[in-house]
């Protein structure tokens, strides 16, 4: 490489256009070489509108190029596994979509890929990006919180579940893996990256699909009016606990559809021996000359999918190891799998090798 990376995008739908293609367009040191989505028209008013001169409607033929250094897969998670791992094999270096796959057996698969070709394999879980993230986990360790035992999460909507792929049973599942794995991946890594033993978890589809009104994030199918995908087939509702080696556990709520007061909420919470910790907006709770002090630290969050393009970027460039790297994608992936099986069983789940 001459000091810029060489970049393909695979898949134009919403998240390229939002997060991905206008990121990579703008930095100094990315070139986008090549653009393909299944959806050819698509794919050709993607490149009149970010000057990209190759086109294609089939990624293996785009894979067939020798001037692509890295590709970016914005594509339906059940094909992440399938098009990462012969991205990897062609030589490329992989940005990947959250979530990482339908589940570990898919992500390993993309880990070993990742390391038999000696090529990165980054996941686009965009919430450690933001500024207020790193900040928190900076406070983790520099031990102002102490000993971490507690974590909880929640992502609640009343009527906000996106249709298209992301209902259906093809994607793997529904509002935890779409939503749930952000969360989850965030407050695992905010507690220090703990080993995850067991869960137990519980699953939902409850809300009749002609009660649901569609929430903000839709697939460019679904805007496009293109019915690629049946019913809504997933759950809209998951609850649950996961429990760490050290003795730390995390409880969640995820929900796509929930009767609950007004359209949303999301928080995440990390409790230690010495403080606590809340996010978003970022705060401290401890005590401080005998009093409970409340500590809100004004951090701009940024704009996450930037810094990670960056991060992507200066890891390729500089044979750094990305911060939501293929293993770890792996074992986020493990304890997803274990909460669906618990839901599944009734029952309290150990993660699988």
């Amino acid at each position: 490489m001459d000091g810029k990376v060489r970049v393909a995008v695979i898949g134009a739908g919403q998240i390229a256009q939002a997060a991905h293609l206008p990121n990579f367009k703008a930095h100094s040191n990315a070139e986008l070489v090549a653009i393909c989505d299944i959806v050819k028209e698509r794919a050709q008013r993607t490149a009149i509108a970010y000057g990209i001169e190759h086109v294609y409607d089939d990624y293996r033929e785009l894979l067939k190029r020798d001037d692509i250094d890295a590709v970016c897969i914005s594509l339906p998670t059940n094909l992440h596994a399938e098009v990462a791992i012969a991205a990897l094999n062609s030589g490329k270096h992989v940005l990947c979509e959250k979530p990482p796959a339908r589940n570990a057996k898919e992500a390993q698969r993309m880990a070993e890929a990742s390391e038999s070709n000696s090529r990165l394999l980054m996941y686009a879980l965009q919430w450690r990006y933001r500024a207020d993230s790193k900040l928190a986990r900076k406070l983790v360790e520099d031990g102002e919180l102490g000993e971490i035992y507690y974590g909880r999460t929640a992502c609640l909507r009343r009527r906000g579940a996106p249709l298209g792929w992301f209902a259906s049973k093809e994607a793997g599942g529904g509002a935890l893996l779409d939503v749930g794995v952000h969360l989850i991946d965030l407050a695992w890594w905010l507690m220090g990256n703990p080993e995850p033993m067991s869960a137990s978890g519980a699953t939902y589809t409850k809300i009749a699909l002609e009660d649901l009104r569609p929430g903000g994030w839709q697939p460019a199918d679904v805007k496009e009016g293109i019915k690629l995908y049946g019913e809504f087939e997933v759950e809209e509702l998951a609850t649950g606990m996961i429990r760490f080696a050290n003795g730390a556990t995390l409880s969640f709520e995820i929900a796509w559809m929930l009767n609950i007061k007004g359209e949303s909420t999301l928080s995440l919470d990390i409790y230690g021996t010495r403080a606590g910790m809340h996010l978003p907006p970022l705060e401290l709770y401890r005590d401080i000359g005998g009093y409970a002090a409340t500590e809100t630290l004004g951090i701009d969050p940024g704009n996450p999918y930037k810094a990670e393009v960056e991060h992507f970027i200066e890891c390729i460039l500089e044979g750094k190891k990305p911060l939501t790297d293929a293993w770890q994608g792996v074992t986020v992936m493990r304890m997803l799998d274990a909460i669906y099986r618990s839901a599944r069983d009734c029952r309290e789940a150990k993660l699988s090798k």
